[in-house]
């Protein structure tokens, strides 16, 4: 358990808990640890980078295949910052509560771009 800061400024940007195992071979989270710390930004060839808000350091990519809503607990869906984006895949058919979007973001992050700091 611990913060991923990172690693030019320090500034923490993802939480153990956001971290998963996406099968890229890359660190991959499905949330950032607080509001705007992870700024995005569309390319030219139309990937979406995110980069670190404070010090505009590359971190990597965010594509819309993360971990699907049911998948992770509620309590901790609970805690996705509002600046995340919605992207994903939407549940067609459903309305209010239930039309949200099934699967949250891959933020898939250069680990070179990152310092892991253990929890004490």
């Amino acid at each position: 358990d611990g913060t991923y800061l990172c690693a030019n400024c320090r500034t923490p940007l993802f939480s153990s808990t956001g971290k998963y195992d996406s099968g890229s071979g890359w660190p991959s989270f499905w949330k950032t640890i607080e509001s705007n710390r992870v700024a995005l930004e569309r390319e030219w060839d139309g990937r979406m980078e995110c980069k670190c808000a404070t010090c505009g350091g590359h971190l990597g990519h965010v594509f819309p295949d993360g971990p699907t809503r049911g998948s992770l607990e509620q309590p901790e869906l609970a805690t996705v910052p509002e600046s995340d984006p919605q992207i994903g895949y939407k549940v067609q058919g459903k309305e209010g509560e239930n039309s949200k979007y099934s699967r949250r973001p891959r933020y898939c992050v250069n680990g070179a771009a990152l310092r892991f700091e253990e929890e004490q």
